[in-house]
């Protein structure tokens, strides 16, 4: 069993936290307004996205969904996905199955 407390207490932005197990892969995702992860396809694994704060607009393939705390997305592997932070920023928690490494695109101010 793992169990972490005070992670909205974490700065920074971008993954601030991860952790995995043998099965699954966790990791508390923050960013500021207008920031995000670029389009991208995800090959591997279907991913949950748990929101805890902020807003943001999380785009899976061609349909795009607002995001606040409490908000849960399914995103299909296979599918295009882009994450925007809206006003105040975003904070979540994705969970999928165990895969490789790889490090986010991230968006930088200004694209």
């Amino acid at each position: 069993m793992i169990i972490i407390q005070g992670l909205t207490a974490l700065g920074s932005q971008g993954a601030v936290w991860g952790t995995e197990s043998e099965d699954l892969d966790a990791t508390l995702v923050r960013w500021e307004e207008g920031r995000g992860v670029t389009a991208h396809i995800g090959k591997e694994v279907d991913v949950v996205m748990v929101v805890l704060a902020g807003t943001g607009i999380v785009r899976v393939d061609s349909e795009s969904q607002g995001a606040a705390a409490g908000t849960v997305i399914v995103i299909p592997k296979g599918s295009e996905r882009e994450v925007r932070a809206g006003q105040g920023g975003l904070t979540y928690v994705n969970v999928h199955k165990r895969k490789r490494k790889m490090l986010p695109n991230m968006v930088r101010p200004g694209r």
